[in-house]
């Protein structure tokens, strides 16, 4: 059983759900932009893989600098669930 620890949005604000696919995340120039949120809600679902030889994992190569974080930020809006810093 898998659960949610993000609640996934597009640079729209508009959600991607779990269920989707990636070609499901808005492409900004040129690389796939997905937000992470935190959760509304609390969610699980049974983790079936459709392509069991493809691991579905992620591993982050570096950390944004400040500068490159507030360049992609500004590439999203305050869609439904984007909570923006002050």
């Amino acid at each position: 059983m898998a659960t949610g620890a993000f609640e996934l949005l597009g640079p729209d604000g508009e959600r991607i759900w779990n269920e989707g696919l990636p070609d499901g995340i808005p492409v900004v120039d040129g690389r796939r932009l997905l937000v992470l949120d935190e959760p509304t809600y609390q969610g699980s679902w049974n983790a079936d893989r459709f392509f069991p030889h493809l691991p579905g994992t992620v591993e982050p190569t570096r950390v944004l600098t400040a500068d490159e974080a507030r360049t992609w930020f500004a590439r999203t809006s305050a869609g439904h669930g984007i909570r923006r810093p002050s």
